[in-house]
């Protein structure tokens, strides 16, 4: 005997209801983990956005106050290459690549 149900659209066999309904379910489920995943790549794309932006105020907050206070610039410059010349003895670099390397510092970190 065929069973029917009574929908919004119509009358329909109550086997195409069941077939339709676990089809809307799977779909349904799919664009959640379709968006969760969207979420996260967009997560990640704009916390390194956030990093890049941030570095660049720290840069600029560095070289203002580099302008501002030359005593204190120059102490924390000394202080700098006194603990990165240990590290780069044994390799015999130049004063103005170890002033090259602190620079690249500041802009990666």
């Amino acid at each position: 005997m065929l069973r029917l149900t009574i929908t919004k659209s119509g009358i329909v066999p109550a086997a195409v209801r069941a077939i339709s309904s676990s089809t809307y379910a799977h779909a349904v489920e799919g664009l959640k983990g379709f968006s969760e995943n969207e979420k996260a790549v967009e997560d990640l794309y704009f916390t390194k956005e956030d990093q890049r932006v941030l570095g660049k105020i720290l840069n600029k907050v560095k070289e203002q106050s580099d302008i501002k206070d030359i005593h204190a610039a120059a102490g924390v410059r000394a202080a700098e290459i006194s603990a990165v010349q240990p590290l780069i003895t044994k390799y015999k670099i130049a004063a103005e690549d170890v002033h090259k390397l602190l620079a690249w510092k500041h802009t990666q970190y």
